[in-house]
C-alpha cells in the first residue's frame, strides 16, 4: 500500500496468518516535499509508524479522484469541499475531521483516529490528532491550506 503507484508492497511478505506485512515507504522530507537521500545519494525505505506518517501526509496532500495513478479510495477532498467555505466554525471543524477520517481509515494499518485539535495560523488551519495504528499511537500534525476558522 505504498503512496507510489509503481510499488506493490502489499504483494510481498504477506503471511498466511492474515497479519499485515510491515508497512514500508520511501523516506520523505515533509518541509522540502521531496524524497530523502542517504549518504550515497540513494533513496531508502522506512518502516512502521514512520512509514505510516508518510502515507498519511501523501493521502491528505493528494486530492481524491484527480489523479489516474491512484484509486478513487486514495486522497482527501479538502479542495473541493472546505477550502474557502468557512461560514460556520463548528461546521468547518466537523467537515475537516470527517474528510481526514474518510481519507485515512481506508488504510488497514490505522485502527483509530481521535482527539482532533484545530489551530489557526496566520493564513491557514493546522489540525493535530492521535492516530492509533497496528504499530502503536502517534500524534499527527496536518497543515490545511486555504481554510481558516
Amino acid at each position: 500500500m505504498s503512496v507510489f503507484p509503481f510499488i506493490d508492497s502489499t504483494s510481498t511478505n504477506i503471511e498466511t496468518s492474515g497479519e499485515l506485512p510491515m508497512l514500508k515507504e520511501y523516506a520523505y522530507d515533509f518541509e522540502k516535499n521531496e524524497l530523502l537521500l542517504d549518504a550515497d545519494g540513494c533513496t531508502y525505505l522506512v518502516e512502521g509508524n514512520e512509514a505510516l506518517r508518510i502515507w498519511i501526509f501523501k493521502a491528505l496532500s493528494t486530492e481524491r479522484c484527480h489523479y489516474t495513478a491512484y484509486s478513487f479510495a486514495f486522497g482527501a477532498e479538502f479542495q473541493d469541499q472546505v477550502v474557502g467555505n468557512s461560514a460556520n466554525v463548528d461546521i468547518v471543524k466537523l467537515e475537516v475531521e470527517r474528510f481526514i477520517t474518510e481519507a485515512l481509515m481506508v488504510n488497514p494499518y490505522i485502527k483509530r483516529l481521535d482527539n482532533f485539535v484545530f489551530e489557526n495560523t496566520s493564513t491557514d488551519m493546522t489540525v493535530s490528532f492521535d492516530c492509533t495504528s497496528i504499530y502503536g499511537p502517534d500524534t499527527i500534525l496536518v497543515p490545511i491550506k486555504g481554510v481558516r476558522v
